[in-house]
């Protein structure tokens, strides 16, 4: 066996520093799959002077473009001899300098960069604390005429997300006093005696009940602990351990504890209107759960937390504010509406319904169920039906003789807008056969009760008044002029919903005979 033939240890690799290591150094897109969402974010690919393979994330390109500047300062100085200038600047701002020179290139000086950025960019006009700014643009809202329902909507959004960055935020010397008004809450919401007798078996409450009474803590007033030591072993153990359940399950929300902490702390510091970003945005939207508290929210959560966030910030962006430069949401994503076909009752539901409301209470709510029905009338707190029910001159406005609704602009939800319903004969019908007040005494109860056994949703029979008017006559145009919504969402949502025999029944609704009789009898 010769010399040659005798194995050879192997070498070491030597790491060589690629020729013009400046060039390659290079600033690329890249994006992850990070927690199930996709994450783009730019890179720095490339070799430091030492040969050492660089690799560093940036969330935006600015930042990475300024890193890269850096870096080539540095790789070129290695082989570049360096000038020994004077200066004030320090060693830092030299560097900055540096970076920034090598950004520019030829195209630009340093001084035409300051020059625009001077006259394009400037700080908000005032700073305007998140708190302050939500409660103004809601009162700004308010005097626009957007409806109750919006505004309370809003105002959950925006409040919610303001106190989750304001703690997210929130210094580290402050988390031991988080911490002690956490506990301080806790203590301040026990159970009551009302909420342990729940969490127990119902066979077992009168006798704990008998003995509260007799020890006289029958009040939520008095801590249930007052009487733990009358009962039973048996009652004692199971009632202290529902307690203790209880109280273990307790979670002040954000805005609680962040109301907490503004008494505790003055002042406490809350983040700027111009001083969020994109990432707090997306990190608060990322944070919402679902009823559950455990699982992730909706997608559609996710949008409509985002739009209301979104008319916030768009709000005071305007050039009449300028409480911040850019609307941090707009570069959000936003996923596809990937809703179903909006609910709406078949003509035997319809039909059952108004057979029922006919003879429930001597028919006190069946003059609302109609024009909700018949008329499309929107409901709830605000809608067209409450402010038109709350009108001093109602028979005005529902207009039997010329067979015509007039929603006005103060009743409309556009405001502004005016438009008219035609009254069909199977509404005239029942508009004439229940004269009554459109809201009677009592009417929330009577119709919660009507909702809840028919399992009617809100817009449910906005939802068939479109369905069933396309179906019977065919056009878009009058279904949307009727119902005071746009075409483009009556094709969308509505059209072949409903079948044309279903729309011809629907419309042939009448009070039954039976009804009629049960009335006449009453």
């Amino acid at each position: 066996m010769t010399v040659n033939d005798k194995k050879q240890p192997k070498r070491k690799a030597r790491t060589r520093l690629p020729k013009s290591a400046a060039d390659k150094l290079r600033v690329v897109e890249r994006s992850a799959t990070e927690h199930g969402y996709l994450v783009k974010f730019f890179a720095i690919d490339g070799y430091a002077p030492d040969g050492r393979r660089i690799r560093k994330r940036f969330k935006t390109r600015d930042e990475a473009d300024g890193e890269l500047a850096i870096l080539r300062v540095s790789v070129t100085n290695e082989k570049t001899a360096l000038h020994s200038v004077t200066t004030r600047l320090s060693s830092l701002q030299v560097s900055e300098a540096e970076a920034a020179f090598n950004r520019l290139g030829k195209r630009y000086s340093l001084g035409d960069a300051v020059e625009y950025y001077l006259k394009h960019f400037a700080e908000p006009d005032e700073r305007k604390e998140l708190p302050e700014a939500i409660r103004v643009f809601l009162d700004d809202r308010a005097r626009a005429g957007v409806r109750e329902r919006s505004l309370t909507q809003l105002r959950a959004t925006l409040e919610a997300f303001s106190a989750w960055l304001t703690l997210d935020l929130l210094p580290d010397n402050l988390a031991l006093e988080l911490k002690r008004v956490k506990a301080k809450l806790a203590n301040s919401n026990r159970a009551t005696l009302r909420e342990i007798l729940l969490a127990i078996p119902q066979i077992e409450r009168a006798e704990i009940r008998k003995i509260a009474g007799e020890n006289g803590a029958a009040s939520d007033a008095v801590p249930p602990s007052k009487f733990f030591a009358a009962l039973s072993a048996a009652l004692r153990k199971k009632t202290e351990a529902a307690a203790i359940t209880l109280d273990g399950n307790f979670q002040p929300s954000n805005r609680v504890l962040v109301a907490a902490l503004v008494e505790a702390v003055k002042p406490l510091p809350v983040p700027a209107v111009h001083e969020v970003t994109s990432d707090d945005v997306r990190r608060y939207l990322r944070a919402l759960k679902a009823k559950d508290g455990k699982a992730a929210a909706a997608r559609k959560t996710w949008n409509n937390y985002r739009a209301d966030i979104h008319a916030f910030f768009a709000w005071t962006s305007d050039k009449q504010r300028r409480w911040t430069g850019e609307n941090p949401v707009t570069d959000i994503e936003k996923f596809k509406d990937s809703r179903g076909l909006p609910s709406a009752l078949t003509v035997g539901e319809v039909r059952e319904l108004m057979n029922y409301v006919a003879t429930y209470k001597k028919g006190k709510i069946a003059r609302y169920f109609a024009l909700a029905l018949f008329a499309g009338l929107r409901t709830g707190p605000k809608g067209e039906l409450d402010k038109l029910a709350a009108h001093r001159d109602v028979a005005k406005y529902i207009d039997l003789a010329r067979g015509v609704i007039h929603v006005q602009p103060e009743v409309s939800k556009t405001a502004g807008s005016y438009r008219q319903i035609i009254i069909r004969p199977n509404l005239a019908a029942w508009l004439l056969a229940f004269p009554g007040e459109i809201y009677p005494a009592n009417h929330d109860r009577l119709i919660k009760h009507v909702r809840s056994r028919f399992h009617l949703g809100h817009d449910v029979l906005r939802h068939t008044f479109f369905s069933m008017h396309v179906a019977a006559f065919k056009s878009i145009g009058e279904a949307a002029l009727e119902g005071g919504n746009t075409e483009a969402i009556v094709r969308k949502h509505y059209l072949n919903l409903s079948s044309y025999q279903e729309g011809e029944q629907f419309w042939s609704i009448f009070l039954s005979a039976r009804s009629s009789l049960a009335l006449l009898e009453a």
